[in-house]
């Protein structure tokens, strides 16, 4: 069975420097074996979590809230590999990362509360790609601190990451060359050795 990878850009813009990088890190997933699938968070509508005030999932696990998120946790479940791009925003990542971050409280409380087995197959990896316009070394600490413990609530474990400063205006990254080939390589090998 082909090793299935989701693809998440979490970028502000489309098609912006973290996605041109996640976009090779799949091809070279894909030229591997790999079935992926990509989603970018700016065409999906998904809604702030209110799991606090309607303590819905505290009870069920289950997320009541109806819109993209629902195929996103299917999605999730039956990933082996997750790569998720994104840029700094403020030393953290952007919104609607957040956004997806905080939507998975729901499987937090099936694990962590509800001791609920949250999927079928065993810890999957996740390759973190993320791009800043700064050359500051701490610049990234805030998004890799969260981006992990988000991995670790829904059984993965941070295998990869990409980390690219300096690039600020659409398409910077294309004068990267070892940063393409960085992503194409590491979404290649993720794959292979998960085979």
């Amino acid at each position: 069975m082909a090793i299935s990878v989701l693809g998440i850009a979490g970028g502000t813009r489309t098609k912006g420097n973290s996605e041109i990088l996640l976009d090779k890190a799949l091809r070279g997933a894909s030229d591997a074996g790999g079935d992926t699938i990509k989603i970018s968070l700016l065409d999906r509508a998904i809604s702030s979590c209110i799991c606090p005030q309607s303590e819905d999932c505290l009870l069920t696990g289950i997320c009541t809230v109806q819109d993209d998120m629902q195929s996103i946790y299917s999605d999730i479940r039956s990933s082996d590999l997750i790569f998720i791009a994104f840029p700094i925003a403020f030393r953290s990542v952007p919104a609607q990362t957040k956004q997806l971050f905080d939507r998975t409280q729901a499987i937090w409380v099936s694990k962590y509360l509800l001791h609920e087995h949250i999927r079928n197959k065993n810890i999957g990896k996740g390759f973190i790609i993320s791009t800043a316009d700064t050359d500051n070394s701490r610049e990234f600490d805030g998004a890799i601190q969260s981006t992990r413990s988000w991995l670790a609530t829904i059984d993965f474990k941070e295998e990869e990451r990409l980390l690219i400063s300096k690039v600020s205006q659409p398409n910077d990254v294309y004068s990267n060359k070892n940063a393409l080939k960085t992503a194409y390589q590491t979404g290649f090998r993720l794959v292979k050795n998960s085979s």
